[in-house]
């Protein structure tokens, strides 16, 4: 396996894992929704049977009580709020690539410089051992997004007492 590699791949390989790491936070708090629901994607609720204060109702009496979970529970939202990375490479050489075949422009082929690319050895650092590498991620809780907070709102406002009976 060669050890250097173009410092610009290096740093869209970091970057695209870190982008990486927040979509599988996502996919999880996603999964995590989804629990919360049914198989026909009603929400799952808790009943609970308490002494009923309908002013109607008989001595005695108690009210079921249905409330959705979503909203009994606290959402913990998570994203990435920085990512250090630090690593010892030493710098290779210095190479002439293909020209940016972008930088011409509505079609017009031009004349262009070659890209120029500067080489990394992952196997330097004197320090360290090759191929070595530090990664720091913090995560850092979020507010509900616009969607679920609307969607967990409505769902409070769904639950109440749905019958009232004589308890034995």
């Amino acid at each position: 396996m060669a050890s250097n590699i173009p410092l610009n791949d290096l740093i869209e390989a970091l970057a695209g894992a870190v982008i990486e790491a927040q979509d599988n936070i996502e996919q999880h708090q996603i999964s995590n929704l989804l629990g919360y629901f049914d198989s026909d994607n009603r929400p799952k609720s808790l009943v609970v049977r308490v002494p009923s204060i309908q002013a109607e109702a008989e001595s005695g009496s108690e009210d079921l009580y249905r409330a959705p979970l979503l909203p009994l529970v606290s959402s913990n939202m998570l994203k990435i709020k920085d990512v250090e990375i630090t690593f010892d490479v030493d710098l290779g050489q210095m190479s002439d690539g293909p020209a940016d075949p972008a930088a011409g422009g509505k079609g017009q082929p031009e004349a262009e410089a070659p890209r120029k690319s500067i080489f990394v050895d992952m196997a330097g650092g004197k320090q360290s051992k090759a191929g070595s590498i530090h990664v720091v991620l913090r995560v850092e809780s979020s507010e509900p997004t616009d969607g679920a907070a609307r969607l967990i709102n409505h769902l409070a406002q769904t639950q109440g007492v749905y019958r009232t009976f004589k308890s034995e």
